[in-house]
């Protein structure tokens, strides 16, 4: 049998972010803007096609969040609302339990012609 290596990995008891890597509204919101206008810019509203523009959309503002900011210990979540645009009035809400001295979140609603949609973007830190 081959030699197999076992890491022990110990705790480090960090119980806060650094400075430097915690969850700032304002960059998140500028990521999930660019995100959201890239992705949606020449888009016109299609029920069947917004189920995967969500999921799509999702994945996308995840990863740039995860590449573009300096959160290493954070568990982000993202949540997208698409629908058409018939002038209506609508209000998208979470409620969650957290810790409001680290976790935090962003947000930033894209219209056009056609369509609205919303991305939510939360940060929780893991102890």
């Amino acid at each position: 049998m081959g030699d197999q290596h076992v890491h022990v990995w110990e705790n480090t008891y960090i119980m806060e972010p650094k400075d430097e890597e915690k969850f700032l509204p304002s960059k998140v919101t500028d990521t999930i803007k660019k995100v959201m206008t890239d992705y949606l810019s020449d888009k016109d509203y299609s029920a069947e096609d917004a189920k995967v523009w969500t999921l799509d959309l999702s994945n996308e503002i995840k990863a740039a969040v995860k590449t573009e900011t300096n959160i290493p210990r954070y568990k982000i979540i993202v949540q997208v609302v698409i629908g058409e645009q018939a002038s209506q009035g609508i209000r998208v809400a979470s409620k969650c339990l957290w810790d409001v001295t680290s976790d935090n979140w962003a947000s930033y609603t894209y219209s056009n012609n056609s369509l609205f949609a919303t991305g939510m973007v939360f940060g929780c830190y893991y102890e």
